[in-house]
């Protein structure tokens, strides 16, 4: 592993969890401005001896070894532009391929082993990727097969919540988002995604979603997320 480089700080975060068969996450903590503090979560898709990895996160070296167990670190999926600090931590001590959205100026210091942009399936993970068309923050959003389906999104789907990760500040402004909140609310202001796009991802068929922000939906979710973009939209 590669020592004496200055990382993002590793933060607080909890245990290695099994949402679905094959998939797994870890919730850890992101401190924005040294004002707000929230949740995040990294997933980890397990395919045979492979893992891939969305939404990193840094952990610490005995959660780092509980993964291994899972597999190799074999490739890094970004999905969201905004989730980048701890992308070159992983890189560095794993040298896992990485997959990115194309003009995502976020990996321009690491080199790209494949575009979202050129696959409607992925060669290496039974699932299929669907790019956010005219966002202005690059996003994409990922859908594996088994299960009846699993939709995983970076920030333009959450299921946002207060939980223990939050502090006081990020806790009470929360209050004030509708509940529940499935379209990132300060993602969408920024990104500007056409109502089309939006719509157009959620064409597959899921019954499950892992969100890098809050609790999986398991079960019902294509249903409850329909429902509320069309009420977004409405």
């Amino acid at each position: 592993m590669t020592a004496n480089k200055k990382y993002f700080p590793l933060l607080p975060h909890g245990s290695l969890n099994e949402v679905l068969p094959n998939i797994f996450t870890v919730t850890g903590t992101m401190k924005l401005f040294g004002l707000f503090q929230y949740s995040r979560v990294m997933t980890i898709i397990k395919n045979g001896s492979d893992l891939a990895l969305l939404h990193p996160v840094r952990v610490d070296e005995s959660l780092l070894s509980e993964v291994s167990k899972l597999g190799k670190i074999k490739y890094l999926l970004k999905i969201g532009q905004l989730h980048n600090v701890d992308v070159s931590f992983y890189m560095d001590q794993f040298s896992p391929q990485l997959w990115a959205n194309k003009d995502d100026p976020s990996i321009k210091e690491h080199r790209v082993a494949g575009y979202f942009d050129d696959f409607e399936t992925l060669p290496f993970v039974d699932a299929r990727v669907k790019v956010i068309e005219g966002s202005k923050i690059k996003e994409s959003i990922l859908v594996t097969n088994s299960d009846k389906g699993c939709l995983h999104s970076c920030d333009a789907f959450v299921n946002m919540g207060v939980d223990a990760n939050h502090n006081w500040l990020t806790a009470t402004l929360s209050k004030f988002l509708p509940d529940p909140t499935y379209i990132g609310p300060n993602w969408v202001k920024v990104a500007k995604p056409p109502e089309s796009s939006m719509r157009e991802l959620l064409n597959f068929e899921f019954e499950n979603f892992v969100p890098a922000h809050g609790a999986p939906i398991i079960g019902n979710a294509k249903e409850k997320l329909s429902k509320y973009v069309e009420a977004y939209y409405s």
